[in-house]
């Protein structure tokens, strides 16, 4: 006897299940079928493989999309740190001016102060003071010449 196993009987409420041995062959050799249906199933395993490449080009086109974008975030984080960076240069550049505008009216206020101010008792030998208009450049007071020296030779043309 092949089959050393015990047997089991069937009891009531017991369902039978049979399991058949289906040779190899047997499922390498699709059974005949019509010209009509292989054409159906040449169509759709085409279509699937078209599908399966257009889902892998989205997948590798999504991939890129996020490398861009993540490059994107990237350089927008950069800038606006740069902005920023900026943004305090030229605030203190704004409180630096403004504290040499403060400085520089501090210095207009003595300065008309010291001409308003007299000067003292007048000398007759010196000259008056005049002011002189703004931006010009104050006037050159011209030595006299010593009585004992000679007048010294210009050899440039005036």
């Amino acid at each position: 006897m092949p089959d050393q196993r015990r047997r089991r009987f069937v009891q009531e409420g017991q369902v039978v299940v049979e399991h058949h041995q289906v040779s190899r062959a047997a499922l390498r050799s699709s059974p005949v079928q019509s010209d009509d249906h292989s054409e159906e199933i040449t169509r759709l395993r085409n279509l699937l493989k078209m599908e399966q490449r257009r889902a892998e080009d989205a997948q590798r086109d999504l991939g890129d999309m996020q490398v861009q974008l993540r490059t994107l975030e990237t350089h927008l984080v950069h800038e606006k740190l740069h902005v920023t960076e900026l943004k305090t240069k030229c605030a203190e550049a704004e409180q630096a001016l403004l504290e040499a505008q403060v400085q520089l009216s501090m210095l207009r206020e003595e300065s008309q102060k010291r001409h308003v101010e007299p000067a003292g008792p007048a000398d007759e030998t010196a000259e008056p003071v005049v002011k002189r208009g703004r931006g010009r450049p104050p006037r050159v007071r011209e030595v006299p010449a010593m009585a004992g020296e000679p007048e010294p030779v210009r050899w440039w043309k005036d």
